[in-house]
């Protein structure tokens, strides 16, 4: 390759001094044939020119219609070059004994002058230089050596020293030079390439990491949705679907077997969904975390829904390493359509049909009418909210936690309802609406400030009552939440040991290391913490232990059973004494019957809330209750 890239330097080198080289030839020889120093032998000569500009021609046709990919051209030029000079050195041998002594001095100087031309000229190669100068100048010196005259032999002395001067000092000389700079020259193309190489390297880098998700190498949501909306605007025939995926699990793999392995999982996932892209001709696009979206267009149902179950069998087989093996599931929601195709509405569409699917544990769900009907139901009261917050549409509920032993209301649970376009929109439903869309903090802020105020109102009839207020992981989460609760704790000068904020056993798994430093910072304040819905995770009563949590609440699940099966009675009963154990206070929810209290009373169950003393109730039914 550098031999090459050398002979094609040389080429262009030789190229370029082509045109002047054959200009001056030919001046040269019409001064030598036509001028006035040409005293004799006119017609003889006028051969000679003939011959000269014919070779000239045949150098003229190499350089122009040659390709400069012919390995040949350039030893056609060296042979161009080895024409002409033989020609001008037969020039003195032909016509010396006709000229006078001032042509020979004329045509010698032009000779050399010719030489010393030649030795620029033709420095890329030293034959071309060595040969050219030697058919100039050593012919013609030697004749004139071999003269009588003394003034010729000494011109033929000059001749040779000149010779040897071109030759062995100058033309080496040149000849070295001109070899170093396009050796310089070859390196510095060398370097231009590696480092147009190398940009050209970080640049499909770039390109790559704002296109790509570093992991499992698919498209990231940008590219995802601009390579989509490309394929959308292009073709509109055929059946246009979306796929939203959501890996089962996935967050136990991570906490059973490491991170690393997730994304081990997460990176095989990966390479599977490439293939399949290049196979079916999807557009796929890792969406965050475990969930991945697929964009197709097929001909029919049918194959739509082969390529769809294809796809789950190459999906689902095992994935492993040297240590563990796990075979992933998936819950997929798919739309699909006909008619024109709005990306951002189907993509909500999949994502509602997937969400549906794992309610029903289905593991394809496709988008229809009634999840249609709740897609636009969800989006009405998640657009409501905060309207209906401010028209004073939500209001508290309150629900008595008595003391088993007294039977006496130590506490509320405040619950929250909506009264929405006169119908009642339970809490399960609209709590899940403002957590996944952001308005949770609005609700957690209401109810927050609500309560307390109303805290202040019970504790003016009995300053020992409290409140027990649930807030959501979202709240927690806010860096804001303890400044706001420690502010309406002092305004409305209650006592901090009187609220109790409920927090759900599942979400404190989720969460844990983050909560156990915010809950230690709340009960730095004096405000009290309950678990809710206890049994229904998996908590260690260690790390209860470890919060100084104050009171545990039995789900409800557990209370409903209670007089049929001893299971229950015995998971209750082992509850209440660990939690005993560790300083906790027991509450029973959802006590509803007579002989539910009667065991929990013998279990030693601290409290109970539940139908049977009272439904939730609005404020001044709750300060009835208390007189």
């Amino acid at each position: 390759m550098k031999t090459n890239n050398f002979h094609d330097k040389r080429l262009a080198f030789v190229s370029s001094y082509f045109s002047s080289a054959i200009i001056i030839n030919t001046i040269v020889s019409c001064v030598v044939v036509f001028s006035g120093i040409n005293h004799s032998g006119a017609e003889a000569k006028l051969y000679w020119f003939i011959a000269l500009t014919f070779i000239s021609l045949l150098r003229v046709l190499n350089h122009l219609y040659v390709s400069n990919n012919n390995k040949n051209k350039y030893n056609f030029y060296f042979i161009g070059v080895l024409l002409t000079a033989f020609t001008w050195g037969l020039f003195p041998i032909l016509f010396f004994e006709q000229m006078l002594m001032q042509e020979k001095f004329i045509s010698l100087v032009v000779f050399s002058s010719l030489a010393g031309g030649g030795v620029n000229v033709l420095a890329s190669d030293i034959r071309s230089s060595i040969s050219y100068i030697t058919f100039l100048l050593v012919p013609f010196s030697i004749l004139l050596l071999l003269q009588p005259i003394g003034d010729e032999q000494m011109l033929g002395v000059l001749g040779l020293v000149l010779w040897f001067i071109l030759c062995f000092v100058t033309a080496v000389r040149t000849a070295k030079d001109v070899k170093s700079s396009i050796m310089n020259e070859l390196k510095l193309d060398l370097f231009i390439d590696d480092l147009e190489k190398e940009v050209q390297l970080r640049t499909d880098k770039i390109i790559l990491l704002e296109q790509r998700d570093h992991l499992t190498q698919l498209f990231n949501r940008e590219s995802f949705v601009s390579n989509v909306e490309l394929d959308l605007a292009e073709n509109s025939n055929g059946i246009k679907a979306i796929l939203f995926l959501d890996m089962d699990y996935f967050k136990v793999i991570n906490d059973k077997y490491g991170h690393d392995f997730g994304d081990f999982v997460l990176a095989a996932i990966g390479r599977r969904l490439v293939s399949s892209e290049k196979d079916n001709g999807f557009i796929a696009c890792r969406w965050g975390g475990d969930e991945f979206i697929f964009y197709t267009r097929q001909d029919s149902k049918e194959t739509l829904f082969d390529c769809i179950t294809g796809l789950v069998d190459e999906l689902t087989k095992p994935v492993n390493n040297m240590h563990y093996q796990i075979k992933p599931s998936f819950k997929i929601g798919l739309y699909f359509t006909h008619d024109a195709f709005d990306l951002t509405q189907a993509i909500k569409y999949a994502d509602v049909a997937m969400y549906e699917g794992k309610k029903s544990r289905n593991e394809i769900s496709v988008f229809d009418e009634r999840m249609c009907a709740s897609l636009k139901r969800e989006e009405t009261l998640r657009s409501s909210i905060k309207d209906c917050i401010e028209k004073g549409d939500f209001h508290l509920c309150y629900q008595p936690i008595i003391d088993i032993t007294s039977n006496k209301i130590t506490s509320f649970e405040v619950l929250l309802r909506w009264q929405f376009n006169d119908e009642f929109i339970p809490p399960s439903e609209f709590i899940d609406i403002a957590e996944r869309y952001g308005k949770i903090n609005f609700l957690g802020e209401f109810v927050l400030e609500q309560a307390i105020q109303s805290l202040r109102q019970l504790n003016e009839l009995d300053s020992t009552l409290a409140l027990s207020i649930n807030v959501s992981v979202l709240q927690l989460e806010n860096h804001n939440f303890l400044a706001l609760l420690a502010g309406l704790i002092e305004t409305y000068a209650v006592e901090p040991s009187n609220v109790h904020l409920e927090i759900t056993e599942t979400v404190m798994i989720k969460n844990l290391e983050y909560l156990s430093k915010v809950i230690t910072q709340i009960k730095n304040t004096g405000v009290h913490i309950s678990i809710d819905d206890f049994g229904t995770g998996f908590s260690s009563i260690s790390v209860l232990k470890e919060l100084s949590v104050d009171y545990i609440k039995i789900d409800k699940s557990f209370i409903d059973n209670i007089c049929d099966y001893s299971k229950d009675e015995s998971i209750v009963s082992a509850v209440t004494k660990m939690s005993h154990m560790i300083g906790c206070k027991v509450i029973a929810e959802g006590v509803e019957k007579k002989e539910q209290l009667t065991i929990l009373e013998k279990l030693s169950v601290d409290k109970y809330q539940g139908f049977l003393f009272s439904k939730p109730v609005q404020l001044s039914e709750a300060i009835k209750l208390i007189s």
